[in-house]
């Protein structure tokens, strides 16, 4: 009977010690060793991101904290510098007393054909003040009042009764020329509703009593 020899690597996959001859040739067949399980890759996507934001934050922060106290302490010396330069100037700068001009008294054209309630300051003022009377305030005792003590004028009854025939709504207009001291060329025009101008020129005399003027004499 023949001893069949077979090779020492199917012995030892197939079990057992050989035997015979061959044992001692017999060689250990290492079996092969596993790779190793790979490392499973870290999750970056979910942490990188917020570490940059959370960096590129406290960055900002930071420049803020160091930006804004010196721009407002800048603003702050700027505004100090400006009202101590403001001061300084204020200091320096003469004084200009500057007092408001008086206001003109308006001036009544000498030349100017009156309808104004006049005045007794002056010959003119007292003629003017009279007419007005006559036709507007439509008064024998105001007209009266605008006359000497001595003069030759009516009184103011008879005035006023010849103020009564002049129609309502009549307006004048008196135009007082000085021809000497105290005389005076008047050209006075009346005008009656519904009727033409009516025109009637005056020589009128005009005195100064006590600081005030008053009408003597219509001629």
């Amino acid at each position: 009977m023949t001893n069949t020899t077979r090779h020492p690597a199917v012995i030892d996959l197939l079990g057992g010690t050989p035997h015979g001859a061959g044992a001692d040739m017999a060689t250990t067949v290492t079996a092969p060793t596993p790779p190793p399980a790979p490392k499973r890759p870290r999750n970056r996507d979910s942490r990188s991101p917020r570490l940059r934001y959370v960096a590129a934050l406290i960055v900002v922060v930071a420049l803020l904290g160091w930006f804004v106290p010196r721009l407002l302490s800048g603003n702050d010396e700027s505004a100090q510098e400006r009202i101590a330069d403001e001061t300084d100037i204020s200091e320096t700068s003469p004084t200009l007393d500057i007092t408001p001009p008086a206001p003109v008294a308006a001036e009544t054209d000498p030349t100017a054909c009156r309808t104004d309630p006049g005045d007794q300051k002056s010959g003119a003022g007292v003629i003017a003040a009279f007419e007005h009377a006559y036709y507007v305030a439509r008064s024998g005792t105001a007209v009266r009042e605008l006359t000497t003590p001595d003069t030759s004028l009516p009184a103011k009854e008879k005035i006023q009764a010849g103020i009564d025939t002049v129609p309502t709504g009549t307006t004048h207009c008196v135009r007082i020329t000085p021809i000497a001291a105290g005389i005076y060329s008047v050209a006075l025009t009346e005008m009656r509703p519904g009727q033409p101008p009516a025109q009637f020129p005056q020589t009128i005399t005009a005195k100064e009593l006590g600081g005030r003027w008053f009408v003597d004499v219509i001629n």
